[in-house]
């Protein structure tokens, strides 16, 4: 095995919002940590772009908040769901308390390259983008470090613990031998970005019409993300009916997208198909091994999810992490780390149970179900239950807090 071999207090696989968060705070705690990314760009294919309010709390208990609404984002007050042009419900951020009242839609990458910036400011953190983990090191104890190839150069990265934070199709989770629970969704989302026309807002919402379901997601004051739901399995057939045709079905839905597709949606290409998942692993936690994010659980897009739960993760992993290394020797115990299991396995489970049963309520296609949904639906969202619903999607079904105590001073 050729090049040097290198040891860490922590290594955290995959560079996503879950994995830089906990990257951040594992060196502003002066950990010894290395963040693995297997690409060498954060600009990917697909990336979610929203963030929860809780995400906004979470951000200026770490202290980077204000950097974070520096980047070019778009605060987000309220997600409408649109039934044959009637509003349906609303979810509401801009009556929970201040200042966390709102959420915001912000690129990914640039949030990315700014926690890993921020994060290089400690010379404890190291940043390996085109690197990929290929095996664990694993010994009597438990999981001891990875294997990794950067370009033609093999060589082992050493640790106490091992974060798989590296997404729906984990690497980490696969040579760990976790399985998982699996439910398959009954859609698939097609995404595509294009520009705004005339200086036409669009707010954040879902609209159902008979051509089918259309997510409008402003990116900012020049951009839209368009999404379009479709039966699982049927995006070949879409491609087959051609790209006018598709256009012709976004247009039916949104009339006002017409122009812009038209002009600047001319190819399949330009789109990213998401195979939607709800999904819990079996176990998070492995002697030397914690799982993050995607990599332990999978949501759905619906009420826009992935991204904030990962971030509460990393949150709560962090104090189970530091105590483990301030109060063991060696390999962290699945004993240790489960602490953080045990805290985040319930919170997520109950997010999982509303997003499943709103996307059984969008997916209601016999007419006297549709009839009950759109009389039933808006009287529920003036309840208290709505109310209850729309906080543990908004602020987290169990909340998390940062532990400063554990930042070293700068």
């Amino acid at each position: 095995m050729g090049g040097s071999d290198l040891k860490f207090d922590v290594i955290v696989a995959g560079a996503g919002p879950g994995g830089c968060t906990l990257a951040y705070l594992l060196a502003r705690s002066g950990v010894r940590v290395a963040l693995v990314e297997r690409h060498k760009e954060l600009d990917r294919e697909f990336r979610g772009y929203f963030f929860q309010p809780s995400v906004m709390k979470l951000f200026d208990q770490m202290g980077v908040l204000d950097g974070v609404l520096a980047l070019p984002h778009r605060k987000i007050d309220a997600f409408h769901f649109i039934d044959h042009g009637k509003r349906l419900f609303s979810v509401r951020f801009d009556d929970l308390p201040r200042p966390y009242h709102f959420g915001v839609n912000l690129a990914q990458p640039l949030l990315l390259q700014f926690l890993i910036d921020k994060a290089s400011a400690f010379d404890n953190f190291t940043f390996m983008s085109g690197t990929v983990v290929t095996d664990l090191i694993k010994g009597e104890k438990g999981v001891s470090g990875v294997q990794v190839r950067r370009g033609g150069e093999w060589f082992e990265l050493s640790t106490r613990v091992v974060v798989g934070a590296d997404g729906r199709y984990s690497t980490v989770r696969k040579l760990a031998g976790i399985e998982q629970e699996k439910e398959e969704h009954q859609f698939d989302f097609v995404w595509f970005d294009m520009p705004t026309m005339g200086g036409k807002k669009y707010p954040l919402q879902i609209q159902i019409e008979d051509e089918g379901m259309l997510i409008h997601i402003p990116m900012g004051k020049d951009k839209v993300q368009i999404g379009w739901v479709i039966r699982k399995g049927t995006y070949n057939e879409l491609r087959r009916q051609g790209i006018e045709q598709f256009r012709n079905r976004l247009s039916a839905v949104e009339p006002g997208l017409q122009s812009g597709l038209a002009q600047h949606l001319v190819d399949f290409k330009q789109c990213s198909i998401l195979d939607i998942q709800v999904a819990m692993m079996k176990s998070w936690v492995q002697d030397g091994l914690l799982l993050i994010g995607d990599a332990a659980h999978i949501a759905s897009p619906f009420s826009g999810q992935g991204n904030s739960l990962a971030i509460q993760d990393a949150v709560a992993a962090h104090p189970v992490i530091m105590e483990a290394l301030r109060t063991s020797t060696g390999i962290l115990s699945k004993r240790e780390l489960h602490l953080y299991e045990k805290e985040r396995r319930p919170a997520v489970a109950q997010i999982q149970s509303i997003q499943r049963m709103q996307a059984n309520m969008l997916g209601i296609r016999n007419p006297l179900l549709l009839r009950l949904r759109r009389t039933a639906v808006p009287i529920v969202s003036h309840t208290p239950l709505f109310e209850r619903m729309r906080n543990k999607l908004a602020l987290g079904a169990k909340p998390v807090h940062v532990a400063t105590d554990y930042f070293v001073r700068q």
